[in-house]
C-alpha cells in the first residue's frame, strides 16, 4: 500500500490477502478507529469509529491526523450492513454507546476528483 492507495483499493487488497472475493469489496467499508490502551485483558478499546470513504486516502489521514496524546488510531474492515445497523440504533446523542457514534464518510467538493482518477 501506499499513501496514494483510496480506502477502496486498500479493502480489496485486504479481501484478495485473507482468500476472500475481492469483487465483493462494495460490501465493505473501511473504518478509522480511535481509542487508548485499557480494553479488557489491558488491551485497545476503541472510543470512535468513522466509516472512511472509498475515495480517500487512509495513509495520508494516518500521517496528517494524529490522535492527541494517550491516543491510538487503527483502520478496521468492517461491513457495511453491520455499520448501516449500529446507525439505526436510535441513538438521540446523548449516549455515545460502545463506538460513539458512526460518522458517514464527508461528502466531496462539487466537482472534484480524486487524484489520478481520469
Amino acid at each position: 500500500a501506499t499513501p496514494r492507495c483510496s480506502a477502496r483499493q486498500l479493502v480489496r487488497e485486504a479481501l484478495e490477502r485473507y482468500g476472500l472475493n475481492p469483487e465483493d469489496f462494495g460490501q465493505f467499508a473501511l473504518c478509522d478507529v480511535v481509542g487508548r490502551p485499557g480494553g479488557v485483558g489491558g488491551g485497545w478499546q476503541g472510543e470512535h469509529l468513522r466509516e472512511v470513504g472509498d475515495w480517500e486516502r487512509p495513509l495520508v489521514l494516518q500521517e496528517l491526523w494524529k490522535p492527541k496524546a494517550g491516543w491510538s488510531r487503527r483502520f478496521e474492515i468492517r461491513r457495511r450492513q453491520d455499520l448501516e445497523r449500529a446507525g439505526d440504533g436510535g441513538d438521540d446523542g446523548d449516549s455515545a454507546g460502545e463506538w460513539g457514534r458512526t460518522q458517514p464518510p464527508a461528502p466531496r467538493p462539487e466537482g472534484w476528483w480524486p487524484p489520478g482518477s481520469g
